[in-house]
């Protein structure tokens, strides 16, 4: 086990004087693998997070180039950054933000033909998409691989955050949107204001950390809702679909 430097000790400093925080919880934030798909308004809100925490191999994914229309509610980019990948300068923001991390840049899309070597052998799996395929492909794979998944959206004023773990009893993104449905809600029907998209990605940010550091059980299985006009949260458990090609065998004996 790689011991702490003095210089790990002076940045983490602040988030190592949390009761539930501690050395070990800290090494297990360095020796995990996050893949974050999608590099919008949540995986701007994610990602900072998880690199000034102390993640130790990032993982970003992500073909779409940098818009004046991303700025507003996407801080990572600047109006010089218009018509770069949005993964290459993800990647070197997160690099200014901490210099021990390990980041991967992945300027693609995430697709059948690539979805299961991209995501193979992470601690967790942050889907941050915009889109229904993306977010049925993601939920597919890592109920293959055996891969806790954490999805957010956002749309208007409302988002969700969704906390799957393949090994858990509960219901899917499969389970919860047929591929056969009109696709959900979304900013670019709906619009988007950004802080809510922020406190979506944030959210997403903390459960991976509470995840890969064990401070506290997740709640898998659980749909969280927010209502960004009253700042309520509800919470709403997640039941298998019967018959669910992606989740079934797994809950051969949910009750």
């Amino acid at each position: 086990m790689t011991v702490l430097s003095r210089d790990d000790y002076v940045r983490y400093s602040r988030q190592l004087l949390v009761a539930e925080m501690d050395e070990v919880k800290q090494q297990a934030l360095r020796r995990a693998d996050v893949v974050i798909v999608g590099l919008g308004g949540l995986g701007c809100a994610v990602a900072p997070y998880l690199a000034g925490a102390g993640v130790g191999r990032l993982k970003l994914v992500d073909s779409d180039e940098v818009e004046l229309s991303n700025l507003p509610r996407q801080p990572l980019y600047r109006e010089r950054d218009i018509g770069e990948t949005k993964a290459r300068v993800a990647s070197l923001r997160l690099r200014d933000i901490n210099r021990t991390l390990s980041v991967q840049c992945h300027a693609t899309r995430l697709v059948k033909s690539n979805a299961e070597s991209l995501l193979r052998g992470a601690s967790v799996v942050l889907d941050c998409t915009d889109n229904m395929d993306s977010r049925q492909l993601i939920n597919q794979v890592c109920y293959q691989l055996g891969i806790p998944l954490i999805s957010g959206a956002a749309s208007g004023m409302q988002g969700q955050v969704l906390l799957l773990h393949p090994h858990q009893a509960h219901g899917c993104y499969r389970c919860l949107y047929s591929p056969a449905q009109s696709e959900p809600n979304t900013c670019l029907a709906q619009g988007i204001l950004g802080p809510v998209v922020g406190i979506i990605g944030i959210m997403q940010a903390l459960q991976t950390l509470l995840f890969i550091t064990a401070m506290a059980p997740l709640s898998w299985g659980e749909l969280r809702l927010f209502d960004g006009l009253s700042g309520q949260w509800q919470a709403l458990k997640l039941p298998p679909l019967e018959g669910c090609p992606v989740c079934g065998e797994n809950n051969a004996d949910y009750s």
